[in-house]
């Protein structure tokens, strides 16, 4: 049971971590600040579940994706690795992260009815890092049971998200743009240490490959 629980609570810090739903906040309110609080609850539940699906969906059918194309694990461990500390060097230095929406797409957001599938569920919580990170996790998941746990993990990321954009005012009027920035920085440096977790153990495990391959 002991592993169970590690291997959920690793796959969760690292799904939680890089949709950064506490760094979003900003956004959430910046891109909402014209409605009225009925409509953010909505807005919110729908960002959530949205994100939620596209996220589980590549969980789910990520490793089909890969045969069909012919990439292996470790390819997308180092290169995904590469993208997670580029977001995790953002958050870090407290900018908007590259792989979130452009000038272009916020203008766009302004002008839609519906907001919560573009760009806040993508590619605001499900980006490209949150995508590699959860194909990544199945992959080392290995077994029916601890994909579950992955699973479980992204749903709960997402329940979370929801309670967090609910409670998005009260939240940014008790810690300030300040308490929110100094969490993003913490989250960051975490985010980082898994990044070069996955570009190790992904180039390691490509060396072993072409060692034995030369044999």
């Amino acid at each position: 049971m002991d592993a169970f629980y590690l291997f959920f609570t690793q796959a969760f810090i690292a799904v939680f971590i890089i949709v950064d739903p506490v760094a979003n906040i900003m956004v959430f309110l910046s891109l909402t600040e014209d409605r009225s609080t009925g409509e953010r609850k909505l807005i919110s539940g729908k960002a959530a579940v949205f994100g939620c699906i596209v996220i589980l969906g590549f969980a789910i059918f990520g490793n089909f994706i890969l045969s069909f194309f012919n990439i292996t694990i470790d390819s997308l461990r180092v290169i995904g690795g590469i993208l997670i500390l580029a977001i995790a060097m953002d958050m870090l230095y407290g900018r908007l992260s590259r792989e979130g929406y452009t000038p272009e797409e916020a203008l766009e957001s302004g002008v839609r009815e519906d907001i919560a599938f573009f760009p806040l569920a993508v590619p605001m919580l499900a980006g490209p890092g949150a995508i590699t990170t959860v194909v990544i996790l199945m992959e080392a998941a290995g077994s029916f049971a601890f994909d579950i746990l992955v699973l479980a993990a992204i749903i709960l990321t997402f329940f979370i998200t929801w309670i967090l954009f609910v409670t998005s005012e009260k939240i940014h009027h008790l810690l300030g743009v300040t308490g929110l920035r100094v969490i993003t920085r913490m989250m960051g440096l975490i985010l980082g240490a898994i990044a070069v977790q996955f570009i190790t153990t992904g180039l390691w495990n490509i060396y072993l490959s072409l060692s034995a391959g030369g044999v």
